[in-house]
C-alpha cells in the first residue's frame, strides 16, 4: 500500500539539491571522500523529507546506516579496485534496502529471494516514481491556458526589441573601447568551448535529482496495513511458500546417500591429509599439486550443500515428527561433513601458501576470508535448522557483510606486500607493479631490505608511482582525497627527499 506524498515540489528541490551536489563531488573529480559526504547528504535529506512529510521511520530496519556508513568510508580508505568495488556494490544495496525498509516491514524477515527482488524493486520505483509526479504538474501547467496567452505578448516585444537592441549595442562600441571588447567577446561565442561539460553536468544533475526522488518518494509513501505492527513474511517480496513437491522418503534417500559420499570423502581427508600420509608418500610435484587443485572444488561443494538443504527443506513434506526430527538429523550430518571440507580446503590454502616460488596474491586472501564466513554461515544454517528457520537469510546477508568488512581490515595489498617482500629471494617485482596505493607505504619501508637488483627495479616502479602521483591533480582535490592515496604520496616523497628513489624517472 502507498501513501500519497503531501508536496511533490518540496522532494524535487531536495532531489535537485542532491544533483547539485553529486555534479560538484563526482564531476571529473578522483573517487574518494566524496562518496562518504554523498551518503550523509542523501541520508539527511531522506529523513528530512520522511519528517516533512510525518512518516514514521521503521527503527528495526535503521541498523543498517551503520554498515553503510563504514563501507561508503572505506572508499576513501582503501585503494585496492577490488575492494572498492565491493564496497560501492555494499554502499549501493544497503542504500536500496534502507529506502524499501525506511518506513514499512521487517528486514530480518526477508527471505533469500527477496534481497535481489527488492533490489528490482527499489531501481524500478526509482525510475518511475518521479513521472507519476511530474505528469500531474505537467498536466496542471498545461491546464493555465490563460496565463500561457500572456507570455505571447512578452515573447512579440522581446522580437521587435532585437533591432533596436542591436543598433545601439553598435553605437555604444563605438563610444567606449573596454564595452567593445566586451561585446566582441560575447558575439564570439567563447562560451560554447564549455557547452559539452556544461550539458555534461546537466545530465549528472537531473540523472542524480531523478534517481533520487524516485528513491525518497518510494520510501515515504510506503507504509504497514493497518493493525499490522509486525507484518509476516508472506507479506514481502520474494517470499516463496514451502513447495511440499516431495515426499519424505524421497528427499530423506537424497540426504542419506549425499551423506555417505560426503563420509567416504570425509575418511580420506582425515586419513590421507590431516594425518600428513599425502605430504610423506607423494613427491614433491604430485604434492603441491594435490593441494592446489582442491580448494576451490571444496568451496562449490560446500555452498551447493547449503543450497541443497534450504531446497530440500523447501520441497519435502513431513507427515510426521518423527519425520521432521530425521531429516534435520541427516541434514546436521551434511552440514558437519561440509565442515570437514571446509576444513580441508583451509590446510590446502596453508600448504599452498607455504611451499617453494610461491607468490601470496590478494585472491587467496578473498578465499581464505571466504572460508571463515562460509563456516559461520554453515553454522549458522544448522542453528536456523533446527530453530527460527525463517531468519537464515538475514544471517546469509550478515555473513556476506562480514566478508567484505573482513577483506577492509586486512587491507590485501598492504598484506601481500608485506609477505612477498618477506620472501625477497623468490620475490617477484613485476606482481608488485599491479598492487594499488594501499601497498606503497609498505614497499617503501622494505626498500632497503632488497638485494640491489631487485632494490633497483624496485626503485624505478616507486618512482614512475610518484611522478603519475604529482602529475594528476585530481585527487588533490577535496571531493578526491584519499586515505591511502596521501599515504602512499607522504612515503614517496621521503624516499625521494632521501634520495632513494630515481630522478631519471621523476622529470
Amino acid at each position: 500500500m502507498l501513501n500519497r506524498i503531501q508536496s511533490p515540489l518540496r522532494i524535487a528541490l531536495v532531489a535537485l539539491a542532491l544533483g547539485l551536489i553529486a555534479d560538484l563531488l563526482f564531476y571529473k573529480q578522483a573517487i574518494g571522500v566524496s562518496v562518504l559526504v554523498f551518503v550523509l547528504f542523501f541520508l539527511g535529506a531522506l529523513f528530512l523529507v520522511g519528517g516533512l512529510e510525518r512518516v514514521r521511520t521503521s527503527g528495526k530496519n535503521l541498523w543498517l546506516i551503520g554498515p553503510l556508513l563504514f563501507f561508503a568510508a572505506m572508499i576513501f580508505v582503501r585503494a585496492n579496485p577490488m575492494l572498492t568495488f565491493f564496497n560501492i556494490c555494499a554502499v549501493l544495496g544497503l542504500l536500496g534496502l534502507l529506502l524499501f525498509f525506511y518506513a514499512a516491514d521487517n528486514l530480518d524477515r526477508l527471505g533469500m529471494f527477496g534481497y535481489p527482488v527488492i533490489m528490482a524493486l527499489t531501481i524500478w520505483n526509482m525510475l518511475t516514481r518521479p513521472a507519476q509526479v511530474v505528469r500531474p504538474g505537467w498536466q496542471a501547467v498545461a491546464g493555465q491556458k490563460h496565463r500561457v496567452r500572456l507570455a505571447v505578448p512578452l515573447v512579440r516585444g522581446i522580437a521587435l526589441a532585437i533591432p533596436v537592441l542591436i543598433v545601439f549595442t553598435v553605437l555604444l562600441s563605438s563610444a567606449d573601447k573596454v564595452f567593445a571588447d566586451y561585446t566582441n567577446s560575447f558575439f564570439k561565442l567563447e562560451f560554447i568551448n564549455g557547452l559539452p561539460n556544461l550539458l555534461w553536468q546537466l545530465v549528472i544533475i537531473l540523472t542524480v535529482a531523478w534517481l533520487t526522488g524516485g528513491g525518497y518518494i518510494y520510501a515515504v509513501t510506503r507504509h504497514r496495513p493497518p493493525g499490522d505492527a509486525k507484518p509476516r513474511s508472506e507479506n514481502l517480496p520474494g517470499t516463496v511458500l514451502p513447495g511440499r513437491l516431495i515426499g519424505f522418503v524421497e528427499g530423506a534417500t537424497i540426504l542419506v546417500l549425499v551423506d555417505l559420499l560426503f563420509i567416504g570423502f570425509a575418511w580420506i581427508q582425515v586419513t590421507y591429509l590431516f594425518s600428513g600420509e599425502a605430504q610423506r608418500t607423494l613427491s614433491f610435484e604430485g604434492y603441491r599439486d594435490y593441494v592446489r587443485r582442491g580448494f576451490l572444488e571444496l568451496l562449490i561443494v560446500c555452498i551447493l550443500t547449503m543450497c541443497l538443504i534450504l531446497g530440500l527443506r523447501w520441497a519435502t513434506r513431513h507427515f510426521k515428527t518423527s519425520h521432521e526430527m530425521t531429516f534435520k538429523l541427516l541434514a546436521t550430518l551434511m552440514i558437519v561433513l561440509a565442515g570437514v571440507m571446509l576444513l580441508s580446503a583451509f590446510q590446502r590454502m596453508l600448504v599452498w601458501e607455504n611451499v617453494d616460488y610461491y607468490i601470496n596474491t590478494q585472491v587467496r586472501l578473498y578465499v581464505r576470508a571466504f572460508i571463515i564466513w562460509l563456516s559461520i554461515t554453515l553454522i549458522w544454517l544448522l542453528f536456523t535448522l533446527w530453530m527460527q528457520n525463517y531468519r537464515f537469510a538475514l544471517g546469509a546477508f550478515l555473513g556476506v557483510m562480514g566478508f567484505f568488512i573482513t577483506l577492509n581490515f586486512m587491507n590485501p595489498d598492504a598484506d601481500v606486500a608485506a609477505y612477498n617482500l618477506s620472501r625477497r629471494d623468490e620475490l617477484s617485482v613485476r606482481y608488485l607493479y599491479t598492487m594499488s596505493d594501499d601497498a606503497i607505504p609498505v614497499l617503501a619501508e622494505g626498500l632497503d631490505q632488497l638485494p640491489d637488483n631487485l632494490k633497483y627495479r624496485l626503485q624505478v616502479y616507486l618512482s614512475e608511482r610518484l611522478y603519475f602521483l604529482e602529475r594528476d591533480k585530481s585527487w588533490r582535490q577535496w571531493p578526491g582525497f584519499h586515505v591511502a592515496r596521501w599515504q602512499a604520496y607522504d612515503h614517496l616523497v621521503k624516499l625521494r627527499d632521501e634520495g632513494k628513489l630515481i630522478s631519471s624517472v621523476l622529470r
